[in-house]
């Protein structure tokens, strides 16, 4: 029979298997033996990547809590990993967890802590992507000078593929947008227009990019257009509805949009703070036990 060390390097590898072929799992059947061994026994590198995979499970299963709880553990050892893959990956899906619970300055702080690991590790496309989305997290905190110098150096990168070009288009519109400049806003319309099937969050963008230029019909027109919106695009279609129909003087259905994003706001800070109730209720419970 295996030993328990054996039980957990299977488990371990066959998590890593799995997580290469993009297959989800929910349960830990598999990669129990390595949660049981390697958070006493194992390696620096072998706790890292037991803590993120049991991160992964609790991320899919819905379970933000205790994704990040696992999250955490891996980058408080991870100046003793030498896995700088495993690193940044972890901190990816430790960013997503904080974007989802709105601490958008951690949500930066990780994707550009795993774009320099993918720097230094010649992985110009992830470190894009990770760029991207600290450039997402400057926007929506309307940090300015940090915004400018990261869409700078996402500037820099040449042979972009279409879906990266429009990434970055998106982006760049979206910044646009939030900073309040028109001349770059006429050219990003003229260059987002030449794209066809534009998915939701595009034609939003560009939505909101003509109100931004006093464009109103326009923007209702593109607005009109989208028949399917994503759960994550509901409140920024209601909001720049609202903006969009009050321009236009349609005062009644602006207040009802007005009014269906203040539902879907409120149903979402409820889920936040319940789940931030949750947290701290669980560390004061912890910090019982430690006492006792």
């Amino acid at each position: 029979l295996a030993d328990d060390g054996e039980k957990a390097r299977y488990a371990l590898l066959m998590s890593m298997a799995l997580d290469k072929n993009y297959v989800d799992t929910t349960n830990f059947d598999i990669l129990q033996p390595a949660i049981d061994y390697y958070p006493t026994h194992g390696t620096p590198d072998e706790k890292l990547r037991t803590f993120y995979y049991q991160g992964r499970i609790y991320q899919n299963k819905g379970d933000r809590d205790n994704a990040l709880r696992s999250f955490n553990k891996g980058i408080e050892i991870s100046s003793h990993c030498n896995d700088s893959l495993c690193i940044a990956r972890t901190l990816v899906a430790r960013g997503a967890q904080f974007f989802d619970f709105s601490d958008y300055r951690n949500y930066i702080n990780c994707h550009l802590r795993a774009a320099k690991i993918y720097k230094n590790s010649s992985r110009k496309w992830h470190e894009f992507d990770c760029l991207l989305n600290a450039l997402n997290g400057t926007v929506s905190l309307k940090d300015k000078a940090r915004a400018d110098s990261i869409l700078h150096i996402c500037e820099q990168f040449h042979d972009l593929d279409k879906d990266q070009e429009l990434a970055l288009i998106n982006h760049t519109i979206a910044y646009a947008n939030q900073f309040n400049n028109p001349p770059l806003i006429n050219r990003l319309i003229k260059v987002l227009e030449k794209y066809p099937n534009l998915d939701s969050n595009s034609l939003l963008n560009l939505a909101f990019a003509y109100h931004q230029i006093g464009n109103d019909a326009k923007a209702k027109h593109i607005l009109d257009s989208i028949h399917q919106i994503t759960d994550d695009d509901t409140l920024k279609y209601l909001s720049i509805s609202v903006h969009v129909y009050e321009a236009l003087g349609d005062y009644k259905k602006a207040l009802a949009f007005y009014k269906e994003f203040s539902k879907k706001l409120e149903s979402i800070d409820s889920i936040r703070y319940e789940r931030k109730s949750k947290s701290i209720e669980e560390k004061h419970q912890l910090e019982l036990k430690a006492e006792q």
